[in-house]
């Protein structure tokens, strides 16, 4: 099983025996928790990374691309765009980074190319 394979900045791939399972980073911030209580003469608490499962895809070919296909409609969304040239840009540039991940894990004899 796979476990936490990073795809993009925010986003990572987990399987379990049936499912692609996406992954989505999260800061935390323990002084936004409603329970916190500053502790007077300490340092507030460091920001710390969570990942979130967000979505399941079952374990197929299919499911693959549609996983592949969330992180990057996902990841270009969350750009602040304000047209759709930049829209377009946004899709490009996830695009890109997930073929480069995917490129990294991938034998120098086969690769993904950009058609």
């Amino acid at each position: 099983m796979l476990n936490n394979v990073k795809i993009t900045q925010n986003y990572a791939l987990k399987t379990d025996d049936r499912n692609f399972i996406v992954l989505q980073r999260k800061i935390v911030d323990p002084t936004k928790a409603p329970g916190y209580k500053a502790v007077e003469g300490s340092a507030p608490p460091e920001l710390r990374e969570r990942w979130d499962e967000i979505a399941y895809y079952p374990l197929t070919s299919a499911g693959l691309t549609s996983f592949i296909e969330h992180v990057r409609m996902r990841e270009a969304t969350e750009h602040d765009v304000a047209n759709l040239a930049e829209l377009g840009a946004a899709f490009r540039e996830t695009t890109a980074e997930i073929i480069a991940a995917v490129n990294a894990g991938l034998s120098p004899e086969f690769s993904v190319v950009k058609t």
